[in-house]
């Protein structure tokens, strides 16, 4: 989990304690007076300037001299003490302030077993639909697959990227879209890659050459860096995959794309990986990431992958308990925290704010939020 910077406090010096300083003024006299009596030349007069200068005049500005000197050197310190004050208030300022950054989003696409209509997505997180039931792969496994996208000789991964690249074309006729797209992300493997490519060259599309190469562990760090420095036109995040089966869990399937500029509506903020332990619990977490997002509440609603991330989350103020989605998405593997991104962005372009919740690895826990553009207050 990425904490704030802490900075070690500038060790102060004692300010100057006066008092101690008069005690020490007669001490010095009186000490500097005895000794200059004591080696005194026998016969020479005391009513001297020279003897005055000696007992006097001489212990007086040296203790003038000393209390300067520890004067400017509280000064010193306490101007040192500002400067380092401001200078870590001002990194740890931009320390928040690139952590804030977030991804503009425009469009979102997405195709699950629940379909690939937006309002079908969006009735998921307010009334789901009944369960669907899964079918059985030729291992013997629970699958659930998108009813759209037909079996063929290719991996599901490849069809699904076919069927993708079929529905933005489409969304590029229908929105009679002319910019082109300058950025291309690509989560996935390299079979589903080409296929995504070739399906959209077919369509008359044309994909940078450049692709930045997204992971479940780094999430969309990378991207929002990207944007943030480059403001591109037209920036596609785009992938899909599926879940290994497994005995305990239903595996699922997934393809996502979204189109992403500085005209974009719904904001993706950084996530953050985090496991319940003292330093990284759910309550700091989601402290971390209300304040990326600048939101005062909790947002207007929660999505979690499972059972045990809701769980994890809840501890923290965050309750997914109304929708915990495994039933209807089955386990997709590294395409899960995509997906609950994608459907959290669904919800901020309906106008309302999302926080999202999936399992990175076994007791640790990837979690973030999606609000609507104008929300933040940084």
């Amino acid at each position: 989990m990425n904490q704030p910077p802490v900075y070690a406090d500038y060790t102060a010096v004692q300010p100057v304690r006066w008092r101690r300083w008069w005690v020490t003024l007669p001490v010095l006299l009186f000490i500097t007076a005895i000794t200059t009596i004591l080696l005194w030349p026998e016969g020479k007069p005391t009513r001297s300037p020279l003897f005055w200068f000696w007992t006097l005049v001489l212990p007086l500005l040296c203790w003038l001299l000393a209390v300067a000197l520890r004067w400017l050197i509280w000064l010193q310190n306490t101007d040192n003490s500002r400067t380092h004050h401001a200078e870590t208030s001002l990194a740890l300022d931009a320390w928040w302030s690139k952590r804030s950054q977030a991804l503009p989003v425009e469009t979102v696409l997405l195709v699950t077993p629940i379909g690939d209509d937006i309002a079908e997505h969006l009735a998921l997180l307010s009334q789901p639909p009944d369960l669907p039931q899964p079918g059985i792969n030729a291992e013997g496994y629970a699958v659930l697959r998108c009813p759209l996208v037909l079996n063929g000789t290719r991996d599901r991964s490849a069809l699904l990227a076919a069927y993708l690249a079929n529905r933005l074309a489409a969304h590029f006729r229908q929105a009679a879209q002319t910019r082109l797209i300058t950025h291309f992300c690509w989560l996935g493997g390299d079979e589903s890659l080409a296929t995504f490519r070739e399906t959209l060259l077919a369509e008359g599309m044309f994909l940078p050459e450049e692709i930045l190469r997204l992971t479940s562990r780094t999430g969309t760090d990378t991207v929002i860096d990207l944007i943030a420095e480059t403001h591109p036109a037209l920036l596609l995040c785009a992938g899909s995959g599926e879940g290994v089966p497994a005995d305990k869990q239903i595996t699922g399937e997934a393809a996502f794309a979204w189109l992403c500029s500085p005209r974009g509506s719904a904001l993706l903020h950084r996530s953050e990986c985090w496991q319940p332990v003292p330093g990284e619990t759910a309550a700091q977490t989601v402290s971390q990431l209300s304040r990326y997002a600048g939101l005062a509440d909790v947002p207007d609603r929660v999505l979690a992958a499972d059972v045990p991330e809701m769980e994890a989350l809840i501890d923290g103020g965050w309750s997914a308990l109304e929708h915990v989605l495994a039933p209807w998405l089955g386990n997709a593997g590294q395409i899960t925290p995509f997906t609950l991104r994608s459907l959290a962005l669904l919800s901020a372009l309906n106008g309302q704010s999302c926080g999202w919740t999936a399992a990175d690895r076994e007791s640790r826990y990837i979690t973030g939020v999606c609000v609507p553009r104008g929300n933040l207050t940084h």
